[in-house]
């Protein structure tokens, strides 16, 4: 993506260093523009050793003039203009249409389809001050259909050792939001139902059992199904990975909490007959205790771990679409330390789903072998449907969202 980052006088300007860097490696392609203010935090120069090629200062709409206006082709080259961090000065700029500068110049002239998304970082009292809280709204009501999004600051210790609302968020929040971010989103948008992350089978008030699922190929389906224009609903274990939370703020997107299968259940259940895609991502457990109320002394351990089978949700949800023959797509992912034809085929038989998706995957914890699937950045995949192996491929997890949706979308 082409993102042009707004850097605004703030204290905060010093982080943008950092989120260039990380947008880069992301894969983004990255231009700076400097206010007048953020100059006094940060030298263009530095952004330049960071490897952003192009850096603007405020006043460079008016030199080396040529056949093109600088504001004009920054907005045409922009697909997502990043305001970090948004000034109180700047936001009130914006909120008049004020063109005094390369950055709100460029602003205004921006395309419809761009999405342009605006951290503020400034003092509290700035912050919660009526007229910055009404340019916040203003924007917002004026710009609301022209693919705007405005991230409310964090709280905590600010950099003039107040305590309060106005820190700038997390630089690695930043660019989650950012890769996620779709402002056109609205209540008819399609809903995709996601799970992902391990559940746990207590067995007594300190025993559990559960498995080393982080839920971090949720998280990238929940920002791939955002980036196309979905809803999301997304139901993580309660050990999943925190970066759930970094998209707590964007359009569209639910996340909750839980604890069980049985909790698991019940949160689908709500969601499943509404939904236009169901992703079943999760590690879900299927066994179960009737858990002691008090801790089991060692010599009781022996005789009290019975199990039971925990409800099968990927198999229920199937059936419930089969009975009320709903259009909804499900995916369901296998997590499995064999990939043979033979082992999916058994599976997708059982539970016919739209894409079936097996990954490779190993605790380490036993028989000398490597951790795979779990905890690590990629894993061995293997796409089943209608019979047939399709895919058969190690991906990285940040990659392997498009490429479900690009089946899901494809045989849609």
């Amino acid at each position: 993506m082409r993102i042009l980052l707004g850097v605004c006088g703030s204290i905060a300007a010093y982080k943008t260093y950092d989120l260039a860097r990380g947008l880069q490696k992301e894969g983004h392609e990255v231009k700076v523009v400097l206010t007048k203010g953020a100059s006094e935090f940060v030298q263009a120069k530095l952004f330049k050793y960071l490897g952003v090629k192009e850096v603007y200062e405020y006043s460079d709409d008016f030199k080396n003039l040529t056949d093109s206006i600088l504001h004009i082709e920054l907005a045409k080259w922009a697909e997502h203009l990043a305001i970090f961090p948004a000034s109180a000065n700047t936001i009130s700029k914006l909120a008049m249409g004020q063109c005094d500068d390369l950055l709100t110049s460029t602003f205004m002239a921006k395309r419809t389809d761009t999405i342009v998304s605006i951290y503020p970082a400034m003092n509290t009292f700035m912050w919660t001050h009526p007229i910055t809280k009404e340019n916040i709204d203003l924007i917002q009501r004026l710009y609301i259909a022209k693919n705007i999004f405005i991230h409310p600051p964090s709280e905590g210790l600010l950099a003039c050792g107040d305590e309060g609302s106005g820190k700038a968020p997390d630089i690695q929040k930043v660019i989650n939001c950012i890769s996620a971010i779709n402002p056109s989103i609205d209540s008819n948008s399609p809903l995709c139902l996601i799970n992902t992350g391990a559940t746990i089978a207590p067995i007594d008030p300190v025993r559990y059992v559960t498995n080393s699922s982080t839920g971090i190929t949720g998280f990238q389906l929940a920002k791939e199904a955002l980036k196309r224009g979905y809803r999301v609903v997304l139901i993580a274990g309660k050990n999943a990975t925190s970066k759930i939370e970094d998209l707590a703020f964007l359009p569209g997107f639910e996340s909750y909490r839980i604890t069980t299968t049985r909790d698991m259940r019940e949160k689908v259940l709500e969601y499943f007959d509404k939904a236009d895609f169901y992703i079943s991502s999760a590690a879900i457990s299927d066994i179960e205790f009737s858990p002691s109320e008090q801790k089991l002394k060692k010599d009781k351990l022996e005789n009290a771990l019975f199990f039971n089978q925990a409800p099968d949700i990927l198999k229920e949800m199937v059936e419930r679409k089969t009975a009320n023959k709903s259009a909804i797509r499900i995916v369901g992912f296998a997590a499995e330390t064999d990939l043979s034809f033979e082992v999916l085929n058994k599976k997708w038989t059982r539970k016919p789903v739209d894409l079936l998706v097996g990954t490779l995957v190993h605790s380490g914890l036993c028989h000398d072998k490597k951790v795979s699937g779990f905890a690590n950045n990629e894993a061995s995949y293997k796409f089943f449907q209608n019979g047939e192996i399709i895919l058969d491929e190690i991906i990285q997890k940040a990659d392997l969202p498009s490429a479900i949706f690009r089946e899901l979308e494809k045989n849609g």
